[in-house]
């Protein structure tokens, strides 16, 4: 390894990758295993005690020592060292400083949307060549809606802009795109946006072969897409589009924060069903992709930071997946590298909650809630790494059928799986495999993947379907870098209720934990445990990303004693009920606790729009006292013997919400 030369250090807000290249001179039996040998040290400038980083991976193909500094503090400067160790003595080896991006950067310019040429009302705004500074930002206010048809086909474009911040957006219609930010772009902000009614409605569903796009040659089973009055398969409209499928992967440095994207015009079709429109409306399908629009697409160059949104379909009207990926098989496909996606809640989609596949080279995916979904998390592939999954509680699984499949899937056999998925701390409620093998690519081990599990809680959910039942984790083959340990297995389906973890790999789980984790009340969405829980201290600290109390750790997502909101925000509100089952003629409440918050903070109640099924008795709109407390009364009045499921939401002015899902039996 060369000297004093600096590492290479990439920020966002609150985490810092790391990359230091030409690391010959040593050899891991496990990429991760690392600490013997290396540590990275960092502390902030004005500060005199070092902390250390959670170890660094290495790639042995590259000869590339990287990983993630966590847990950071926005708009501060930091110190890092990079220490090898040489006869008992740790030496620095590299060093460099960065600064962690600013919320609320110096803004050069401000205005409101109303004000600006570009906007004219009922048609749709295209922001080009937009370029502030990193000491000057422009800033626009959206203080009137962009509300256009389908003869736009974006409603909202961003194209060669940087530095630009977009505030407070109502945007609504949007042929294909409601919001489109173009490959060229590079630091550009959409902050508590309002997007919805975006793409193409649905004409008719394809029976066969005869879509266009879907020519038989290719495709020999059934394909149920639905298609658009031009014969074109609807896939992959957008509420908010990131890059494009050409030479340049996509936009760098972009952020989505506190928006709200919900209500699309089309809908996907589900994995198999029956066809509901067109010519062959009523005609069963065995099995097609889901193929419909999606939340937010995306294919970036780094930096991308998703944080603190609400993206969700509908019961009946599901979005393909909530956040998508394309170029999904290619290095930098998808989020790719440098990204950060956090505090999201995200629900009613056909297939995925969210896509990781892709480089997933530095990507930390943490404090996110996702349900209502056919599956949590895909990581099939991960093509270089290390991705960190963390903190995610995923629970109340199923597609427009009721039907689901896994929490986290994996794969890419020996072709694909070149990077390690860190799996720490997640919460799983559901009835399938937890963490799965699932295969991607053509090879003979197309489910093999690279894992590392510390302190998750794997609960396996009571299931009449034996063949719907799983497991905590599934590994169809084995990897030298795969290890998985300090886990809890528990499985309401087995009568001494011991969970499983079906492993290739040897000398994993050997401090697992056997029992009930003794949840608050898992069925209303409560996943903070209780006084007796097995789960509390049995974990194994993470140094950097879980290091507990005085080296005390808790397994799950929510430790003894901590907030129960769910997705984590940083609002001092909790409920007493994230989910709530109820009967087709019923009522229900839901208690609000407030903290300390924001004086003159104001809420609304929102709901899907497919929830006519549901009504609020409170009044829909107020004020929040902090230190308080308060009621949400609603009743259901649906149709007997029918399944139904919805969200609604307490939205507050500064853009965080709380998320509470109902499910009628």
């Amino acid at each position: 390894m060369s000297g004093q030369q600096k590492l290479r250090l990439i920020p966002t807000f609150e985490n810092c990758s790391y990359y230091c290249d030409s690391v010959f001179d040593v050899t891991f039996d496990k990429a991760w295993n690392t600490s013997d040998v290396f540590r990275l040290l960092y502390k902030a400038k004005n500060e005199s005690q070092w902390c250390e980083a959670f170890p660094p991976y290495y790639d042995i193909q590259r000869f590339q020592l990287r990983g993630s500094i966590m847990n950071l503090k926005e708009n501060t400067e930091y110190d890092v060292r990079l220490e090898k160790k040489r006869k008992n003595k740790w030496i620095t080896a590299k060093k460099g400083d960065f600064v962690t991006w600013n919320s609320c950067p110096p803004i050069k310019r401000e205005w409101k949307l109303s004000e600006l040429k570009e906007y004219k009302a009922g048609s749709g705004v295209v922001l080009k060549g937009m370029k502030g500074r990193a000491d000057g930002w422009i800033k626009i206010i959206g203080d009137v809606p962009i509300e256009v048809s389908s003869t736009y086909r974006q409603a909202l474009e961003v194209d060669d802009c940087r530095y630009l911040i977009l505030e407070n957006f109502v945007v609504k219609g949007g042929k294909i795109d409601a919001v489109a930010i173009r490959e060229n772009c590079e630091n550009v902000r959409i902050v508590g946006a309002d997007i919805s009614a975006w793409g193409r409605v649905a004409v008719d569903q394809v029976h066969l072969e005869d879509s266009i796009n879907y020519p038989a040659v290719k495709y020999k089973r059934d394909n149920a897409c639905f298609i658009d009055e031009e014969g074109v398969v609807i896939r992959n409209d957008a509420g908010i589009y990131l890059g494009t499928v050409g030479k340049v992967p996509g936009p760098k440095d972009i952020v989505v924060e506190r928006c709200y994207i919900h209500d699309p015009n089309g809908h996907s079709n589900a994995w198999h069903g029956i066809r509901e429109i067109g010519r062959a409306k009523g005609i069963p399908y065995r099995f097609w992709h889901p193929q419909g629009p999606q939340g937010i697409y995306m294919r970036s160059r780094g930096g991308l930071v998703i944080r603190y949104n609400d993206v969700v379909g509908m019961d009946h009207h599901r979005l393909h997946d909530l956040l998508g990926g394309f170029n999904n098989g290619k290095i930098d496909g998808g989020m790719n590298t440098d990204a950060d996606v956090y505090g999201n809640y995200l629900a009613f989609s056909q297939d995925d909650g969210l896509e990781m596949d892709g480089g997933q080279c530095n990507i930390r995916l943490y404090n996110n809630r996702i349900e209502q979904v056919r599956v949590g998390i895909s990581t099939a592939p991960n093509m270089k790494g290390p991705s960190y999954l963390i903190r995610n509680v995923i629970f109340n699984l199923g597609d427009s059928n009721r039907e689901y499949s896994y929490g986290i899937k994996n794969g890419g056999g020996t072709m694909y799986s070149h990077g390690l998925h860190y799996f720490i701390n997640n919460t799983f409620h559901i009835s399938g495999n937890c963490i799965s093998s699932v295969g991607y690519g053509g090879d003979v081990d197309r489910g093999m993947f690279q894992g590392y599990s510390r302190n998750n809680l794997f609960f396996n959910r009571k299931e009449s379907n034996p063949k719907a039942r799983g497991c905590g984790i599934y590994e169809s083959h084995s990897h030298p870098n795969n290890h998985f340990d300090y886990d809890l297995f528990y499985d309401e389906n087995k009568k001494d209720k011991k969970g499983t973890a079906r492993l290739k790999s040897i000398g994993c789980e050997q401090h697992a934990i056997y029992g009930d984790p003794l949840f608050v009340q898992a069925d209303a969405g409560v996943f903070t445990l209780l006084p007796e829980s097995p789960a509390r201290g049995k974990g194994q600290s993470q140094c950097n990303i879980s290091e507990g109390v005085e080296g005390v750790v808790d397994l799950g997502a929510l430790a003894y004693g901590a907030s129960s909101l769910i997705p984590h925000r940083p609002i001092d509100v909790q409920v007493d009920k994230y989910k709530i089952v109820m009967s087709s003629q019923d009522t229900g409440k839901v208690e609000v606790k407030v903290g300390k918050i924001p004086d003159n903070l104001s809420y609304r109640l929102t709901k899907n729009n497919d929830m006519d099924w549901f009504a609020f008795e409170t009044e829909q709109c107020g004020k929040i006292i902090p230190n308080s407390s308060f009621s949400i009364l609603f009743n259901t009045k649906a149709s007997e013997g029918k399944s139904y499921r919805g969200v609604f939401f307490i939205r507050f002015s500064n853009g965080y919400s709380v998320p509470i899902s109902v499910n009628i039996l």
